[in-house]
């Protein structure tokens, strides 16, 4: 589990025990599945971002049954979407050409909070203008360089920026498309700007369903 949260985050074990505040030799003697103390386990769990008593905390076994269960419920829903730096007028095309924009941002600081919607703000306005009649090809330059420009500011604040672009079909709406923003603080997740993968709960990105109609 600690090997897998890691490799999520693209972190090296000399990261996780930097965060974790233990040594490097104790990461790699829990990925190995040999014993350390508690109070190592929770801060790792804390370095993941879990409640302290994550990996320590006795839980009831479950059969098989309902192990498979609570796999099903946890990873079925999850949608691996490919993701990369902002820094590109295809990746701000891409994402502008979608139908809704999704803000991964897992830390909880509000510090950035006006400048990710002004990011969103941004999104949404070439969305707007990039649909029929289209501007110009100079006009659609301009605009990708203003949405670059958003987006290096958030990245001298100290900020990855990554985007990518999940297929969602809905109901009567096969070709839905939703562009993942992530946004992550480099000082808390410096793997970040490695990371080419984001998994994502299809659920959070379903829309409403409307009134029944006959």
């Amino acid at each position: 589990m600690v090997r897998w949260n890691r490799g999520l985050r693209q972190w090296k074990t000399t990261t996780l025990a930097y965060f974790a505040r233990v040594s490097v030799s104790t990461v790699e003697r829990i990925e190995r599945g040999e014993r350390v103390s508690d109070d190592a386990l929770d801060r790792i769990a804390q370095a993941f971002g879990y409640e302290a008593g994550y990996f320590t905390t006795p839980r009831l076994p479950l059969g098989a049954e309902q192990a498979a269960a609570s796999l099903v419920d946890t990873y079925s829903h999850l949608e691996i979407v490919p993701v990369g730096p902002m820094t590109t007028h295809r990746a701000v095309r891409d994402a502008a050409r979608c139908d809704a924009v999704l803000i991964h941002r897992p830390e909880g600081s509000d510090v950035y909070d006006d400048d990710i919607a002004g990011l969103q703000e941004w999104l949404d306005l070439a969305s707007f203008i990039l649909s029929d009649p289209p501007p110009s090809e100079r006009g659609r330059r301009d605009l990708y360089n203003d949405i670059l420009a958003c987006v290096a500011d958030l990245e001298r604040r100290g900020l990855t920026v990554l985007s990518g672009v999940m297929p969602a079909p809905q109901d009567r709406l096969p070709d839905w498309k939703v562009a993942v923003v992530s946004i992550t603080p480099r000082l808390t997740d410096p793997g970040a700007a490695k990371r080419r993968h984001l998994m994502v709960d299809r659920r959070v990105v379903t829309l409403p369903s409307g009134p029944k109609t006959t």
